[in-house]
């Protein structure tokens, strides 16, 4: 007896058992405190790795905003 399989039940039967798998072993997270503050803290990070990168001006876009 041959037991056939396609790749999209494969796909689906490995990627259904790996979440459920995580969502099993995963604790809920619990909001913070208060949002405001971190919400505050998370933009300020980003942009401090914003500042971070640098760009040559060959990446800058070629238009001009005129008053």
């Amino acid at each position: 007896m041959s037991l056939k399989i396609t790749r999209r039940r494969l796909a689906a039967a490995a990627l259904g058992s790996s979440a459920a798998l995580r969502a099993a072993q995963a604790p809920p997270a619990s909001p913070p405190e208060d949002l405001n503050t971190t919400a505050k803290e998370q933009l300020r990070k980003n942009s401090e790795a914003l500042n971070k990168v640098e760009l040559s001006m060959a990446t800058e876009p070629a238009f001009q905003f005129k008053a």
